[in-house]
């Protein structure tokens, strides 16, 4: 039985460094993560000048399902843009890359409007990804 976990683990651990060496290889940045309660829920993930500017942002999944209801980007310059995503994306999942119009810009926040199914005991997160400009 230690042994099956063992392997399981060494498992999971090579796929996720797998998966992170692409997302930066190809120039994405994690920009932040929120864990997901079971319930319709706000949450900001706060990315700040200090991250950078970015082009293009996707949100990842894991854990659960997530049913997202739309994704407000606040900028710097204080503009903000609504982007409707009205979809469920599934544990291991993306959302679809969302381009961030005009030049490179900088994000203070991403707030997210969305809420989880399910009773089981295993918690959704959201990871916010940018890819730099």
């Amino acid at each position: 039985m230690k042994r099956s976990l063992s392997i399981i683990t060494l498992l999971v651990t090579m796929i996720m460094s797998g998966f992170t060496q692409t997302a930066l290889a190809s120039g994405w940045e994690l920009l932040g993560e929120r864990k997901v309660s079971r319930r319709a829920e706000v949450d900001t993930i706060r990315v700040g000048l200090r991250d950078g500017v970015f082009k293009r942002i996707q949100f990842k999944v894991k854990g659960a399902d997530v049913d997202f209801n739309k994704v407000v980007v606040h900028y710097k310059n204080g503009q903000n843009r609504e982007v409707a995503i009205r979809s469920k994306v599934r544990k291991g999942g993306s959302s679809r890359v969302i381009d961030l119009p005009g030049k490179a810009r900088a994000i203070e926040k991403v707030r997210f409007y969305y809420d989880t199914e399910g009773t089981g005991r295993v918690q959704a997160s959201v990871l916010l990804w940018g890819k730099a400009a």
